[in-house]
Formats: structure tokens, C-alpha cells, sequence
């Protein structure tokens, strides 16, 4: 088996091991069976992606803005050095 098959094999087992917890937890919640929740688990997946971007932009800018404020910062301390 060579190295893209077994990281193929791997994604979908991933894929499929995933989507099984998240449908297990939707049927946990809901108190649907697990076939139920196995047709919701594409708009909660999406759901999931949608907040980790959010979360993702949401650190980037925090971290774009320590990062001017370190720099004006750094300048201002080279400058009374100068």
C-alpha cells in the first residue's frame, strides 16, 4: 500500500469517524435515533466550520493588533534611544 493510499484510507476513516461522533451527539441531544441524526450531520458540520472561522478571524485580528501595538511600542523605545 503505498504512501497516498493509506493517507487516502486514513482521511475517510477520519471523515467517517467524525461524522459518526457528531451524529451520535446530535442523537444524544435530540433523543433522535442515530439514522435520524445522521441527516443533520452536514448543516451541524457546517455550522461547526462556520465557528471555527469566526473564532479563527476573531484571533487574528487580536493578535494583528498586539502585534501594532508591540511595534509602536518598539519604535517609540528606538527612538529615545536615537
Amino acid at each position: 500500500m503505498g504512501k497516498f493510499t493509506f493517507s487516502l484510507t486514513a482521511g475517510i476513516a477520519a471523515a467517517l469517524g467524525g461524522a459518526a461522533a457528531l451524529a451520535y451527539r446530535i442523537s444524544q441531544e435530540t433523543g433522535k435515533s442515530f439514522t435520524e441524526a445522521l441527516n443533520e450531520v452536514p448543516a451541524e458540520a457546517e455550522r461547526y466550520m462556520e465557528e471555527l472561522l469566526a473564532r479563527g478571524r476573531e484571533a487574528y485580528g487580536a493578535g494583528k493588533a498586539a502585534a501594532g501595538e508591540k511595534q509602536t511600542e518598539i519604535e517609540k523605545r528606538l527612538g529615545e534611544r536615537l
